[in-house]
């Protein structure tokens, strides 16, 4: 039987080794140019392009799903990475954001006042920069397709997502 102390001096190095492993922190899929939030902002009002504002955190076992089934589509990495500005917020984040109004936030507050409920939640925006809606939890290829198409086509100047989506 092991003594505390040589508990305790295991333990600790096994937390240690774990630790060390890697970043503990969210991070979106590889292959696209997700920018910090105000970054993004910035980047799509310049550009007058629609923005894509993804919302994970370490750990989501669907935001994982989503990269590796759907991200790594490789027409879907083009489109959005064509289309959009890609924007990306760690739910649990204590990184510091700016807002429009020059309000300083982590981003945990930021999905807190958002009322973002889980991950991962996507957001689309025009590119006038207004928020036009919101999916949350795993979307298919197909899906988020459609959604791009109805975004960077402007589609929501005309018709609701909902008429849009119900086209053949």
């Amino acid at each position: 039987m092991l003594k505390p102390a040589r508990v305790r001096a295991v333990t600790a190095l096994f937390l240690i080794l774990v630790l060390s492993a890697g970043p503990l922190s969210a991070a979106p899929p590889d292959g696209y140019d997700f920018l910090p939030l105000t970054e993004a902002a910035r980047l799509a009002g310049a550009e007058h392009k629609p923005m894509l504002l993804y919302f994970g955190r370490y750990g989501c076992t669907t935001c994982r799903r989503m990269h590796a089934e759907v991200f790594t589509d490789a027409d879907l990495r083009h489109r959005y990475s064509d289309d959009f500005v890609l924007a990306y917020v760690d739910t649990e984040s204590a990184e510091r954001i700016t807002l429009a109004n020059g309000e300083r936030v982590t981003e945990m507050q930021f999905a807190a006042r958002n009322r973002i409920l889980g991950t991962p939640t996507f957001v689309f925006f025009s590119a006038e920069q207004k928020p036009l809606f919101s999916k949350a939890g795993f979307q298919d290829i197909a899906s988020m397709q459609r959604y791009g198409d109805y975004v960077a086509g402007g589609y929501y100047h005309s018709m609701s997502l909902d008429d849009f989506l119900a086209k053949p």
